[in-house]
């Protein structure tokens, strides 16, 4: 007879901001669907289970004030509270598994290669880790890539790939999910999502805050490896990958790293392949070195070593301060050369998909089909589509990602090698701006 596994989930850093403020609430909304687990959180904060319940009901109530109170009193009652240090003698006091306990191990602490190793090491030799066990990363995976390289070393001493759960919450967003219907539930975008057909695509991830309280981290960091690294590969990645063979793990992953290793920098003539600028007043943020020439915003400019797309510039912009809080992806399919209205006042402009990731949510598609009986011409005009507009199918990332991972989906989580692939891409760039970084760093 099968035995059914129940679920456990062990949250490190259970008191932190992360887990407060997103990884609670999403749990409550994933248990309130009928996904039940026992929920151990663990952290080196002195509390009692009843003191952390209520940093539980407070977390929830501040996301969720409309909660059902039953449900919520549920949820709450699962929850114990476990201290502890990030390391082997600590762990020691982690509750073992049940003998038919699925169990999760969801590391919100900081990226710290030695801490992570220290809680691997501890998990094993308590005995915590069985094949029924997994364990969940928040990024960065590394800060280049040898440091990825040795990050995934230590995982893979413990765990199983499968095992691994590294999550970039972009991708749990419901736009990029859509973004794999779009291209391959729709037969009219297959013949021409090409470099035939397209001119060019744009991923912009624009910010209007500062780095707020994250200096320490982000002075080492800096707008490549913050944000394009991750986010913006992964993003070109969905945008140009083949069609998988179906929808399991390891057939996104494939396409995925087989666009991730033919990243290149694309150069026009016309336009710099790399532009890097500071925001002014970045300097004069806490913990960030006077003299810094850490770069807040980056624009490169790529192409896919591919016969489908070599030809197509892809540029990628980021950056803190900026016009408006947006991420985009924007297709621009080129012009047919001939077309029937080309005088003057009439004005006929490319074909474009744009894909709001965030703030709005939707999908538009700009045509050339208003038209002016009179002057006997065609203007461009939007079809939209608005996820905002449906609200009720929207869902919160953190909710996407921790559904996907109590069902054990690695769909949207991300593989060791796609990781290694974009870091050998990014360090070549790094390489390239740090020849001359203070030439190249523009001021705004």
């Amino acid at each position: 007879m099968k035995i059914r596994l129940t679920d456990e989930f062990v949250l490190f850093g259970a008191s932190g901001d992360l887990a407060r403020n997103k990884l609670i609430p999403a749990l409550f909304t994933v248990f309130s669907t009928g996904k039940r687990a026992r929920y151990i959180g663990y952290g080196r904060t002195a509390l009692t289970t009843e003191s952390f319940r209520d940093i539980v009901r407070t977390s929830v109530l501040a996301e969720r004030p409309d909660a059902d109170l039953h449900t919520l009193d549920k949820f709450i009652a699962s929850w114990d509270y476990c201290c502890g240090g990030y390391d082997e003698d600590g762990i020691s006091t982690l509750p073992k598994a049940d003998k038919n306990a699925f169990r999760y191990y969801y590391l919100s602490i900081p990226s710290d290669t030695s801490l992570i190793r220290n809680i691997c090491d501890g998990l094993k030799r308590h005995g915590h880790i069985t094949r029924h066990s997994v364990i969940v990363l928040e990024k960065p995976f590394g800060s280049d890539f040898a440091s990825a390289e040795a990050l995934n070393g230590i995982l893979l001493d413990h765990f199983t790939e499968k095992q691994l759960y590294r999550i970039d919450h972009y991708l749990a967003r419901d736009l990029v999910q859509d973004l794999l219907a779009l291209r391959f539930a729709n037969p009219i975008f297959e013949q021409i999502w090409n470099g035939k057909y397209i001119e060019s695509i744009s991923i912009e991830i624009k910010e209007e805050e500062g780095i707020r309280n994250r200096g320490e981290y982000y002075d080492r960091s800096g707008a490549i490896r913050d944000m394009i690294q991750n986010h913006a590969l992964q993003l070109l990645a969905f945008s140009v990958m083949r069609q998988p063979k179906d929808l399991t793990p390891e057939s996104i992953h494939r396409e995925k790293i087989r666009v991730m290793e033919h990243i290149r920098l694309f150069d026009t003539g016309e336009e710099k392949s790399i532009r890097v600028g500071q925001y002014k007043g970045y300097t004069d943020e806490p913990h960030v070195a006077k003299d810094s020439l850490t770069e807040t915003s980056a624009s490169l400019q790529v192409g896919i070593d591919l016969p489908k797309w070599r030809d197509v510039p892809i540029r990628i912009l980021t950056g803190k301060k900026l016009n408006e809080k947006t991420t985009d992806i924007i297709v621009e399919f080129r012009n047919v050369g001939h077309s029937l209205w080309t005088k003057d006042g009439c004005e006929i402009m490319n074909n474009q998909i744009r894909i709001n990731v965030q703030p709005r949510n939707e999908i538009s598609l700009r045509l050339n089909s208003e038209f002016d009986s009179k002057l006997k011409c065609a203007y461009p005009t939007e079809l939209r589509f608005g996820f905002a507009d449906n609200a009720f199918i929207l869902n919160k990332p953190y909710e996407n990602a921790l559904r996907d991972l109590f069902e054990r989906d690695r769909s949207m989580y991300i593989g060791s090698k796609e990781i290694l692939a974009a870091w050998r891409f990014i360090d070549g760039v790094i390489k390239k701006i740090d020849e001359n970084r203070a030439g190249m760093i523009e001021r705004y």
